[in-house]
């Protein structure tokens, strides 16, 4: 027998630029390509992923929807790119980016949302057909090592793949890992029922159920206890005869990745452009996509607080809001960035130009510049699977800088000790955390920053991944 390795996501590990002479690979970053892709370049293994561009569509028709090859800036990499064609819009940004993470996310207005207008429809014309297909070719994967390799899931995208997967291999080692936090009965049972019992019974198909906070784990028992009637054994829940172990793993930093890309001549021109921009003064900085649940607007209203009612930080901090957008075809996503902009402006107007700027784009090095410099960093998430910035800012700090964070991010399961907690919602209890920030004397700003940083290596991904594929066979083991 062969074994293998086998990861499906929505996003690959390469993405890819049109040039007149075809199409360049280029290798993904972050720490899921880190940990997975570094695996396959060891070992036997394939990676299914959806088409999530015109180019993406292009290349997998270019190859008939069919396995291929592919270097990516000194990786080589197995896949199988699908293109999805009509189901797109209803799988991604209907069911997944909207239904699925608003509710993990817990940001439903509750009077108004979610309506449950048209989520039927789009949960069976789209997520359902888009999962079966993701897990088809999966499967495909996975018998060519003979059936025997391990399969691993990745996030709230797949939620019922694994149960397509387990109805064609049924012994087939199956792990599914949930970047995103998960909320408690009360808060799942806004889905429609049947999605509700579709994505419950779709994970427990696997082997192992992975997050990254304890806080998850315990969240995700009690919705299989309550909505399903599953017995909670320990770590694992029992359904239907299947016994599948819920567990957390730490997802670490990065940190040889980190190192290079600090090293390079585009972070240090990005360096130079932000120390003019600071021009002596501190740096408070946040570092996030648009996304509603980084919280960025009530962020922005407790720096407002904090010059209102502490006028001797005025002209001597610089707040500067670093803000990758995202999902701006989905309505909710671009109003958010608006009211952002409105406040900022706001902000700009009563308290002068140079008080705050909100950069909005694609600029990598220049967020990394950024993260060595900060004296603050706020990282405020409504609630987050992780929040991996509250862990690669401490990392790569240069100033011994304070982390403002959220009790709601999963970092907060070993960052706690060094972070200024918050409750998201307290947009005065945030202001006075940044002022306390903002005059902390130098030994404790030290002593936090040595706790951060140990606790932000913490599961390098390599260590990771060798955790849960231990966790992973010895699930499989326990079944057969």
């Amino acid at each position: 027998m062969t074994e293998g390795l086998v990861v499906a996501s929505n996003r690959g590990p390469v993405s890819w630029q049109a040039t007149d002479d075809g199409f360049v690979a280029k290798r993904g970053f972050g720490g899921l390509v880190t940990a997975l892709g570094g695996a396959m370049q060891t070992e036997p293994g394939t990676w299914v992923s959806v088409a999530l561009s015109d180019t993406d569509r292009e290349v997998a028709a270019a190859h008939r929807g069919e396995p291929f090859e592919v270097d990516a800036d000194g990786s080589r990499f197995h896949l199988r790119l699908l293109d999805v064609g009509d189901h797109f819009e209803a799988y991604y940004n209907e069911v997944a980016n909207r239904l699925l993470w608003f509710t993990l996310h817990g940001l439903w207005s509750a009077p108004y949302e979610p309506n449950g207008v048209g989520w039927p429809d789009d949960w069976d014309d789209g997520y359902m057909p888009v999962n079966a297909r993701v897990a088809e070719a999966a499967a495909d994967a996975a018998e060519r090592y003979d059936g025997c390799g391990e399969l691993l899931l990745q996030d709230y995208h797949l939620c019922t793949a694994g149960r397509f997967v387990r109805d064609r291999l049924p012994h087939v080692q199956l792990l599914h890992y949930m970047h995103t936090p998960w909320v408690g009965p009360n808060y799942l049972r806004r889905l429609p029922d049947r999605i509700c019992d579709g994505v419950m019974r779709g994970m427990l198909a696997a082997d192992v159920v992975a997050f990254s906070s304890p806080l998850w784990t315990a969240a995700f028992r009690r919705c299989a206890a309550e909505l399903l009637g599953a017995a909670v054994d320990g770590d694992a829940v029992i359904l239907d005869g299947q016994r599948t172990v819920v567990a957390d793993f730490v997802l670490g930093v990065d940190e040889a990745d980190l190192s290079s890309s600090a090293a390079s001549h585009e972070v240090a021109a990005a360096g130079a452009d932000l120390d003019a921009e600071l021009d002596g003064r501190r740096m408070l900085l946040r570092v996030d996509r648009t996304d509603l649940s980084k919280n960025v607007l009530r962020g922005l209203r407790a720096y407002e607080l904090l010059l209102a009612r502490h006028p001797e930080h005025r002209g001597r901090v610089w707040h500067y809001a670093h803000l990758n957008p995202s999902r701006q075809d989905v309505d909710e996503y671009r109003d958010y960035l608006f009211a952002c902009r409105e406040v900022a402006g706001r902000i700009t107007e009563r308290f002068g130009d140079d008080a705050l700027t909100v950069f909005v784009g694609d600029d990598y090095p220049r967020a990394v510049a950024a993260l060595q410099r900060y004296d603050v960093l706020l990282a405020n998430p409504v609630i987050d699977g992780t929040n991996l910035v509250a862990k690669e800012g401490p990392v790569l700090n240069e100033r011994e800088g304070v982390l403002v964070l959220s009790r709601n991010a999963g970092a907060t399961s070993v960052l706690a000790d060094g972070a200024l907690l918050v409750n998201p919602y307290d947009v005065e209890g945030q202001a006075d955390a940044l002022h306390a920030a903002l005059t902390m004397d130098r030994a404790e700003r030290s002593r936090r920053a040595a706790s951060l940083q140990a606790a932000a290596r913490l599961g390098a991904p390599e260590e990771w991944l060798d955790a849960q594929r231990h966790a992973l066979r010895a699930a499989g083991a326990r079944r057969r």
